[in-house]
């Protein structure tokens, strides 16, 4: 076979050190091979055949690399060589390199890049697709002083590998620490191996992008096939009824990693993470991570055209695990996360897809849920509506009752939220957020409710039978319930029905509560919790609207005592009225000695000329005392 040659400069003051002309493939002569050559000639021929057996026998590319440099040490008589080639961005990175004291130095010289700024040396042989020698280098300006000096480099032959006119690569030899002559075969031989070299390394590099495109090709199948038999089975687990739990187990399932969904605000609804790992308590992303700026910008740029994203992007010590995060997105609205926990193996492309198809899967799944929810509960207020308003009959609304929850053998009490005119919240939202806040602080399944023109009336069962501790725990929390909707829902007055031991209870309880919240607004009262059973007298007296006698009334009957003293007297008779004329207990409610509050009971005596204790006087009392606190008086 004929091989192409080139030719070679001659060493002058003039111009420097010998260098190789490499012509193109198109024009490239045939080398003629003279009778001294023709042993090293043999020697390359003899090389590339043992290359092409490795490459035969499905060596990788870095080794056939590494085969190149070994070989081309051999046939120059030289210590150490390295191979440059040239990515797509036109830089020339390390590739492959040997050497005879030290081995393989491929892993040292992918750290290096030829062409840099200052690297003249490698510049000349890439403009020019010629070779350069340089035999003096530590006195030579052209090389970059500071790899040379690293690599301890005395004399370097460059070689361009040139393919189709274009310069792909680059070979350097040299002797590591040893000064070397090269003569124009040396350089001859170099060209021939460099041309040998870049004709094979082209097939070789075209070959191994064909495997490495058929191998993408194949985990890209066998990832589609793998996909789709995920959305199958998240098809078929919801199309049999699966809950949104059962869902995420699945997703981990899949993934053998910990899933985790959450809400908006970052709560947790569902999670699950193989046995394996032994994990008690959900392994959810922490605060301090959700607020680094970085992961905010990730989250906040999360979008149906980018619905995921791991963050934070990249681990620092102390930010513990990587979460692969996938917005929810239910009727064009954010509705929470799906989480996968980097645990074991490291989050790949695969997690993406499964976190998004299991995302897609669980919006639907959640929006069904709700969607079924809001029919029930709309059910179940009309179910309460025909309750309180009697329009059934008593047998059709105890059987139905349990359809909805809803247990009409227990006594139960209503609770009546009176909504203020300029509420900005709707009537449903803030039904939905008062039936939460009955669930969160009794502990109970979210009560039946009904909204009704300004106002939201709840139903409380009474499991301990409407006991007197029992009634006044719901009071007590009725209390707490109504502090907290503050400011979200502004209320007027919470009023509290008596026990509905009878379905027929239901209708008169709801009329007694409208009339109190009817007394309340007549008096401008709207501070706090009534109880429709603790009003007794008074609603009689004022139910009839004559407000201002009623006013009236109360600070005649009491003006003696408020005009007496700085109402300590007035505070003391309060007590003994509210004590049920007990001494005992009014002293306790003051904290004072009882003869002192027998002591202040008979001023009051003195002054109004009535005596304190007698049924009459307690009953005027109460009632002078009720219409002062709703006046505000």
């Amino acid at each position: 076979m004929a091989l192409p040659s080139g030719n070679v400069e001659p060493t002058t003051p003039e111009h420097g050190p010998a260098r190789a002309t490499v012509p193109t493939a198109a024009h490239a002569p045939t080398l003629v091979a003279h009778p001294a050559t023709r042993p090293r000639e043999r020697d390359v021929i003899t090389a590339f055949a043992e290359i092409t057996g490795e490459a035969i026998g499905d060596a990788d590319l870095e080794q056939l690399l590494r085969s190149v440099c070994v070989k081309l040490c051999t046939v120059l008589g030289v210590s150490r060589s390295s191979l440059y080639l040239r990515r797509p961005d036109g830089r020339f990175r390390g590739a492959a390199g040997h050497c005879a004291d030290d081995g393989d130095i491929t892993e040292a010289v992918k750290r290096q890049e030829s062409g840099i700024a200052g690297d003249h040396f490698s510049r000349e042989i890439i403009e020019t697709a010629r070779s350069v020698l340089i035999e003096d280098v530590p006195n030579d300006p052209r090389p970059h002083r500071r790899t040379m000096e690293h690599w301890r480099v005395r004399a370097m032959l460059g070689v361009p590998l040139v393919f189709d006119g274009e310069v792909i690569g680059l070979l350097f030899v040299d002797n590591k620490d040893l000064p070397r002559r090269y003569t124009a075969e040396d350089i001859e031989i170099a060209e021939m191996f460099a041309q040998l070299s870049a004709l094979f390394l082209t097939q070789a590099m075209l070959n191994s992008r064909l495997r490495a495109q058929a191998s993408e090709i194949t985990r890209s199948r066998n990832t589609l096939a793998y996909l789709a038999d995920v959305h199958r089975k998240l098809t078929n687990a919801v199309l049999e009824g699966a809950d949104i739990h059962r869902v995420v187990r699945l997703l981990s399932d899949l993934s053998t990693k910990p899933v985790v969904l959450y809400d908006e605000d970052f709560r947790v609804l569902a999670w699950a993470a193989p046995a394996t790992l032994g994990l008690d308590r959900a392994p959810v992303i922490s605060e301090q991570i959700r607020r680094m700026p970085s992961v905010e910008t990730e989250l906040a740029g999360l979008s149906p055209d980018r619905p995921s994203a791991v963050v934070p992007p990249t681990l620092s010590v102390g930010l513990g695990r990587r979460h692969l995060l996938c917005r929810l997105m239910i009727e064009g609205k954010p509705n929470g996360y799906l989480g996968i926990v980097e645990v074991g193996r490291s989050l790949e492309q695969v997690d993406a897809n499964i976190a998004e198809h299991g995302a897609t899967v669980l919006s639907l799944q959640i929006l069904s849920e709700r969607r079924q929810i809001e029919t029930q509960g709309q059910a179940r207020d009309d179910y309460l509506s025909d309750l309180l308003r009697n329009t059934r009959d008593k047998e059709h609304l105890v059987r139905r009752g349990p359809q909805f929850g809803i247990d009409l053998t227990y006594p139960h009490v209503l609770v009546r939220f009176t909504l203020a005119a300029n509420q900005r919240m709707s009537a449903s939202a803030a039904q939905r957020l008062v039936t939460r806040r009955f669930q969160e602080v009794l502990g109970i399944d979210e009560p039946a409710a009904v909204k009704l023109p300004g106002s939201v009336t709840v139903l409380v069962p009474l499991p301990d039978g409407g006991s007197g501790e029992e009634l006044q725990r719901v009071r007590d929390a009725v209390s707490r319930i109504r502090a907290s909707l503050q400011p979200q829902l502004a209320t007027g007055a919470t009023v509290i029905s008596g026990v509905c031991r009878e379905v027929t209870d239901f209708p008169q309880a709801s009329r007694e509560m409208r009339e109190v919240a009817e007394i309340a607004r007549s008096f401008e009262w709207s501070a706090g919790v009534l109880d429709v059973t603790e009003l007794g007298l008074f609603r009689l007296v004022v139910s009839s609207g004559r407000v201002k006698e009623a006013v009236h009334f109360a600070h005649e009957y009491l003006h003696a005592v408020q005009t007496a003293d700085d109402s300590v007297l007035l505070d003391t008779w309060r007590a003994f009225v509210t004590a049920e004329g007990r001494v005992q207990g009014a002293a306790q409610a003051l904290d004072v000695h009882e003869n002192t509050v027998r002591y202040r009971m008979g001023k009051v005596k003195e002054l109004t000329r009535l005596d304190p204790a007698s049924l009459d006087v307690m009953l005027s009392a109460r009632l002078a005392f009720q219409i002062l606190d709703f006046s505000g008086r």
